[in-house]
């Protein structure tokens, strides 16, 4: 299991990402890219451990040569949002 410190530092990053110019998909592949394929979904417990299993399942799981195979719907897209919000504040928290 990997320190929520580190899966905190990754959630930033991705978070950062998305806020970044370009269409949604090309933000989740450098979201994915620059960040999210150094978690796994063993790297926290609970339910933090569901959500980051969602969160991986949309970008580390969905994602082939740096191409998002399946983008979300747009509730699936709210859901994943909310869910690495939800990660990188709890994540804090642990501090």
């Amino acid at each position: 299991m990997t320190s929520p410190d580190y899966v905190w530092d990754k959630m930033y990053v991705a978070i950062d990402c998305l806020c970044g110019p370009g269409s949604f998909v090309d933000r989740l592949e450098d979201a994915t890219i620059s960040s999210l394929v150094r978690l796994d979904e063993d790297d926290l417990t609970g339910e933090l451990a569901e959500d980051l299993k969602f969160i991986l399942g949309w970008t580390k799981n969905n994602i082939i040569d740096g191409k998002i195979q399946k983008p979300p719907d747009e509730f699936d897209r709210k859901k994943l949002i909310e869910k690495m919000l939800h990660v990188m504040l709890e994540t804090h928290l642990m501090k």
